[in-house]
């Protein structure tokens, strides 16, 4: 990262959780917690933002001056000169709770239960179930 005078203190994350998550999307998870950057990916994903300098200008990006230093700290060797970074969207860290919940839930659920209560596939299911132990037979029923 690049040279700062402090860290921030950073919300507590599962270090399991942010290891599948690209590093852009790790960044923002780091600095402003789970559903906080859940809740703000959700309306600024997919763009390329400036993480504003002053608090002001934080205000209009929907931070505080503590996230905006967060954001800083660990996007800073994501930015551009202009402090810019393009911003993933939501969906992919919606999708990894997701999952983490269909695999949890396996055990006590059939596929096609599953299936309908996230609006999926059984094939799809599947996938997400295979991705715990890729040589396992599954029973469908």
């Amino acid at each position: 990262m690049k040279n700062q005078a402090h860290a921030p203190n950073l919300p507590v994350v599962d270090k399991s959780l942010l290891e599948p998550l690209p590093p852009v999307l790790r960044a923002v998870v780091r600095a402003l917690g789970v559903n906080r950057a859940r809740e703000w990916l959700m309306e600024r994903g997919g763009r390329n933002v400036c993480v504003p300098l002053g608090r002001s200008s934080a205000m209009v990006q929907g931070l505080n001056q503590e996230e905006v230093e967060r954001m800083r700290y660990t996007l800073a060797n994501h930015m551009d000169e202009n402090g810019r970074v393009t911003l993933p969207k939501a969906d992919k860290l919606l999708n990894h709770f997701r999952d983490q919940q269909i695999r949890r839930e396996r055990r006590k659920a059939s596929l096609p239960a599953l299936a309908h209560r996230y609006n999926l596939t059984v094939r799809q299911v599947l996938n997400i179930c295979r991705e715990d132990d890729p040589g396992k037979q599954f029973v469908l029923f």
